[in-house]
């Protein structure tokens, strides 16, 4: 009778913790609209590397999500940073941001 209690209960934890993994985290959506605004500004460049940076709350219930971009242009390596300001209550409104750092 233990037995079957263990077997079910690691099914129920199993299944239970599936659906959890199977969800993208909110920050990805934000970065592959921010990977597609660095690729249209540096046409024809290759993006070496893309690193999320985190997120901060800001006043009025907005966050911001910032990325930092690695673009080799020519045989120069140029950082670029891109910060993504958006309200989760309304996600269709979006600010972005792109900075070159020296």
């Amino acid at each position: 009778m233990k037995k079957w209690i263990s077997i079910i209960s690691m099914a129920l934890l199993f299944l239970s913790v599936q659906p959890a993994l199977a969800q993208q985290p909110d920050y990805q959506k934000f970065g592959r609209i921010a990977t597609a605004v660095v690729k249209e500004d540096y046409t024809g460049e290759k993006l070496a590397d893309y690193k999320y940076d985190g997120r901060k709350t800001l006043s009025g219930g907005q966050v911001q999500d910032s990325f930092t971009f690695e673009v080799v242009k020519g045989s120069k390596e140029i950082i670029v940073k891109v910060n993504v300001v958006h309200n989760p209550a309304k996600p269709t409104e979006l600010s972005l941001s792109v900075i070159e750092v020296k």
